[in-house]
């Protein structure tokens, strides 16, 4: 330990003295270190622990999986019902379903994030309210559900943090509710979720086995493996089929741990981001280590005395990890210095109505868990620094390092090609990460005008959820939204008005259905077609700039009793009627062999990216709104004026309709939601973009740190040359030969590397990422650019090199 504070004091006198190496080298790995720290803490909080659970990897989500719904999550209640009572590999089930309702009360209903669940909700996740009590298992029965819990999110901003709030009644959609009690500030699951009822399972829905209905969550029990529960629920949905084949003859359940329910959605963009961090932490640390190499080839004759006094490679690794540690150490300080504000900007940078729904982002910051990797990288850079010059000065040779001290000879040509070779691998790597970010910046870019032919910027969008207990019937649906839709559309500016179960940019799938084609022979329910099913009203299209292209849109006269119609897009068109007509085809909506009438085709309009992981536009099926009515529905009204003026003019009207019915996102403009939708893109991108430009200016400055140091090795040399009647743009020709060669080596190896990454990338991001030659050459191009014009100063240097002075030195 004497020794070990011995050595770096003297490392500490001697950094201090060469402050031009150590603050470059600083630098150097402040930006590796901080960008991988930054990167990691949106990692960590998104992919690895979004919830600050305990025992996270055994919380689990069961899942129906069907062939015609392969994002449907949700489970039929009678199938929930009996899974709760036979598994036998989960300590508990809970099934819960969000939805919005209208706190209400004095004037306009406040729209509110509802989750109704079971009661054992709460305790399975292992959560208990930080106030009052958490629900009771009768609490489930119809008719003593009328109890709530506030999220400690919603209690401050709405109630003022009142602790007297408890057994206090509120009033949802016109029923009053007693709110029992108040969650912990962490706890957020389901994500944006403002207040919690107990789920009333009613003689109806323990009845009900064919409409997905409810999420369900599970803790697995001590010792079950995921594996095992996986097995269970295979053979349950097999006892289902069995029981129930006219339902269940094409329906399986699968298990997702809770913590991967997100990485459909960032699992691929996140990672890619980590690995380009780390991509620049190695450009970053081969700087540093050519820096490192470039300084012991001034301390030869020290190294080599020490050698011959004695000192073992142990020993000189010890000396040398006391040079490292503090660079790296003070580096690692600025890096999560610099990262904790840049974290924040990442997390601020997206307006909290979108990000409320996205688990774990408010939890994005640098914590003890992120400090933890930051010094784990930094510690070993250092000892990756120390390895790699323990290395170097072990294959030195004392005699001829003793000799070449005395003079002013050049260097080893085996220490030369170690540092060329490092150079390369700077090339190789700038060129993978800068193609890498070009793809990805070109493809957010091209998403960023995905929705423009929609023309969001003129349409105002809310959402309406009717409440059941008020709008238990049809007919009640269809007048409340007929009276709303007709008077927004009388509105004074109001170019169209139209209604869909879900608008491009929500960032939601659309519910999915499969399709029986008439005249065609039955398959199988994997093989059945399927597509998007969307519920419309008359002036949806126009409202869109969706075209129409062939006979004609949903029309008001699709009413409940006339014969039932759909309209399809060209991409359905196109994939059940290649080469004929579709106009006057008849299809039937569900799985094969299920009951439901004919319905015909009586217009094809233009494709809709739905949202931006849509590779692309799927094919879509759209039902008349009055033959199919919804509870929820989502309006957009297109404006020849401002469109936020009428903002007030729509409200009113929902006001005056039901009181007690509330805009479920408030009123907002389309294009706002569509670039709330493209904000983590369009953070992606930037980040992107700066690893790349960063990639580039630290191989440019390896390039010009091994090509002066070897013009500064080599001046009797080129002044020899000189002195032969060798020409001074011989000289210049030699010097940017040196680096071409160089550059030319690391872009041939780095673009075949380039492309395969660029296969990886567009498996996991098929809708950002594409080949594109154009890319792959125009960067490959601006790096051996770069590399020529880092070059460039060691040359010109080298030019005016004196070769009588050259001759003396020697």
């Amino acid at each position: 330990m004497e020794r070990l504070l011995h050595d770096l004091r003297i490392s500490l006198r001697s950094l201090a003295r060469h402050w031009a190496f150590t603050l470059i080298a600083v630098i150097t790995l402040t930006l590796g270190i901080g960008a991988n720290t930054a990167v990691f803490s949106i990692v960590d909080a998104l992919l690895l622990r979004p919830y600050p659970f305990a025992d996270l990897d055994r919380l689990v989500l069961a899942r129906q999986a069907a062939p015609h719904a392969p994002n449907e999550t949700r489970m039929p209640p009678a199938d929930f019902i009996d899974l709760r009572r036979e598994a036998s590999s989960f300590q508990g089930l809970a099934a819960f379903r969000v939805g919005f309702s209208a706190l209400t009360g004095a004037g306009e209903g406040e729209p509110v994030v509802t989750c109704a669940v079971s009661p054992a909700f709460f305790s399975i996740i292992g959560s208990r309210p930080a106030l009052g009590r958490a629900f009771s298992a009768e609490e489930e029965q119809p008719g003593r559900d009328q109890v709530a819990i506030l999220s400690h999110g919603y209690w401050r901003r709405r109630f003022g943090g009142d602790p007297g709030l408890v057994g206090k009644t509120v009033s949802l959609n016109g029923r009053s509710f007693t709110v029992v009690g108040v969650m912990p500030e962490d706890f957020r699951y389901p994500p944006a979720v403002e207040l919690w009822t107990p789920l009333a399972l009613t003689a109806e829905l323990e009845g009900e086995r064919l409409t997905p209905a409810f999420e369900v969550l599970g803790r697995l029990r001590p010792g079950v493996s995921l594996g095992q529960a996986r097995m269970e629920l295979r053979g349950f949905a097999a006892r289902l089929a069995r029981q129930y084949p006219s339902s269940h003859q094409d329906k399986g359940l699968d298990l997702l741990r809770l913590r991967e329910e997100q990485y459909r959605f960032d699992a691929a963009l996140f990672l890619t981001l980590q690995a380009a961090a780390l991509f620049v932490l190695l450009l970053a640390a081969v700087n540093v280590l050519n820096l490192l190499f470039a300084r012991l080839l001034g301390r030869q004759k020290e190294l080599a005395i020490r050698s011959a006094m004695g000192a073992s490679r142990r020993r000189l690794a010890q000396l040398f990890l006391s040079e490292t540690v503090p660079l790296s150490l003070l580096a690692g300080l600025l890096a999560l210095a610099s990262a904790s504000p840049a974290v924040a900007l990442i997390r601020d940078s997206i307006p909290a109505d979108y990000t409320r729904w996205i688990a774990g982002w408010s939890s994005i910051r640098v914590d003890a868990r992120v400090v933890g990797f930051a010094m784990a990288v930094t510690f070993a850079a250092a000892a990756l620094f120390a390895l790699g010059a323990a290395w170097q000065t072990s294959r030195y040779d004392l005699n001829r390092a003793l000799k070449e001290a005395a003079g002013r000879g050049s260097s080893g040509g085996g220490r030369s090609r170690l540092r060329s070779g490092l150079i390369v691998l700077q090339v190789v790597c700038a060129t993978v990460l800068l193609i890498g970010a070009g793809l990805m910046v070109k493809g957010f870019l091209r998403l960023m005008d995905v929705y423009g032919k929609l023309d969001p910027g003129g349409v105002l969008t809310l959402r309406l959820g009717l409440p059941e207990q008020r709008y238990g019937g049809d007919a009640q649906v269809r007048s409340f939204y007929q009276r709303v839709l007709q008077q927004i559309s009388q509105l004074p500016g109001v170019e169209s008005a139209g209604m869909a179960t879900n608008l491009p940019a929500s960032n939601v799938d659309n519910q999915r259905t499969s399709l029986v084609i008439e005249g065609r022979p039955l398959l199988l329910p994997g093989d059945a077609p399927a597509a998007d099913l969307q519920v419309v009203s008359p002036g949806f299209f126009r409202a869109l700039r969706i075209p129409l292209l062939a006979g004609r849109a949903v029309a008001d006269q699709d009413g409940a009793d006339a014969p039932r119609v759909v309209v399809i897009s060209k991409a359905m068109a196109r994939q059940l009627w290649p080469a004929a007509d579709p106009l006057g085809r008849r299809v039937r909506l569900g799985a094969p062999g299920a009951a439901g009438p004919w319905v015909t085709v009586v217009g094809v309009v233009g494709d809709v990216t739905q949202n931006w992981w849509d590779s692309a536009a799927r094919p879509v099926v759209y039902v008349p709104y009055l033959q199919s009515p919804r509870r929820t529905m989502v309006f957009a009204v297109r404006a020849s004026l401002p469109p936020v003026g009428l903002a007030s003019g729509i409200r009113r009207i929902v006001r005056e309709a039901d009181a007690n019915v509330a805009a479920q996102e408030g009123v907002h403009t389309m294009a706002g939601e569509v670039a709330d939708a493209l904000a983590p893109l369009r953070i992606l991108g930037v980040l992107m973009l700066l690893f790349g430009g960063v990639a580039l200016a630290l191989a440019a400055v390896g390039v010009y740190g091994i090509l002066a140091q070897s013009v500064a090795q080599r001046t009797t040399e080129l002044g020899i040359r000189l002195a032969l009647g060798g020409q001074r743009g011989d000289v210049l020709r030699l010097v940017l030969g040196q680096a071409w060669a160089l550059a030319a080596s690391g872009v041939a190896i780095g673009l075949p590397l380039a492309f395969a990454l660029a296969r990886v990338m567009a498996s996991l991001l098929s809708a950002v990422i594409a080949f594109d030659a154009a890319i792959f050459a125009g960067l490959a191009l601006l790096m051996t650019a770069v590399a020529l014009l880092a070059a460039y100063v060691p040359a010109q240097r080298a030019l005016r090199i004196d070769p009588a002075l050259a001759l003396r030195a020697n």
